[in-house]
């Protein structure tokens, strides 16, 4: 199955994934992909967002800060209202944890693991970003390299000083481009075009332990690891016509 380019956005712009307040959906958020869902549902002309978050690190986002969760927005699990196409998050930006920035000129401070694995998330998502915009294809090589087994800051100051050009020259994966070959689009793993239930599919998200209700239709998953270090190992879209929602969740195997 292939998705015509005029109906999917792979690593699409903050300013056509969310509505609103782009300062603070930028500092949280990674836009992944985005999908138009006239191309399985004729006549339909919306657009839904994959995205993932910045903070994946360890245990589940939002596990300490319950008091910020809603309806649709739990442990591993964000929920979206859709305003003219695009998301605006339903939660506080106290739900998340982890929020510090770290500019160059501020390496020498202290840093908790996760403040550097939120930075270094973002900054691998924006190397595969360019890697994608340059040379129109998913990051398929071998990623090893010793200068990043280093732990704490020094990790992301060098991921930092690594280019797309760099990346290209990497040895080339067999293994990884053979398993991008058989997504679609070389990045969605399932897209629920029968509209079935969750649990009658091949995706079925045995592992979720919050989801939205039933009145949410599963629209599809993704894998979560092109796009940034640490990730789920799926990503699932689910969508609400009648309450104009959206809502992702992250599963881990």
């Amino acid at each position: 199955m292939e998705i015509p380019g005029s109906f999917i956005k792979i690593f699409p712009e903050y300013e056509d994934v969310f509505y609103d307040d782009l300062e603070n959906h930028r500092k949280y958020f990674l836009p992944l992909c985005s999908i138009n869902l006239g191309f399985f549902s004729q006549g339909k002309d919306q657009w839904l967002h994959f995205v993932s978050v910045k903070e994946i690190y360890d245990g589940r986002v939002g596990e300490n800060t319950t008091a910020f969760h809603t309806d649709y927005t739990k442990c591993d699990m964000f929920g979206f209202d859709i305003i003219d196409g695009k998301y605006k998050f339903d939660a506080k930006w106290e739900y998340f944890s982890v929020s510090t920035e770290i500019p160059p000129e501020k390496y020498h401070l202290e840093y908790t693991d996760e403040e550097i694995q939120f930075n270094y998330n973002d900054a691998m998502y924006q190397l595969k970003k360019s890697y994608y915009k340059k040379f129109g294809a998913l990051y398929d090589r071998d990623s090893y390299r010793p200068g990043l087994t280093v732990e704490g800051i020094r990790k992301l100051e060098r991921l930092l000083k690594l280019t797309a050009e760099d990346l290209r020259n990497d040895e080339p994966s067999d293994y990884l481009a053979e398993v991008i070959s058989k997504k679609i689009n070389g990045v969605i793993d399932e897209i629920n075009i029968g509209n079935l239930p969750l649990d009658e599919c091949q995706y079925s998200g045995t592992n979720l332990i919050d989801k939205p209700g039933h009145s949410f239709n599963y629209i599809a998953c993704m894998e979560g690891y092109n796009f940034q270090e640490n990730a789920a190992d799926q990503i699932y879209l689910f969508h609400d016509d009648q309450l104009n929602k959206a809502v992702i969740c992250l599963e881990y195997t």
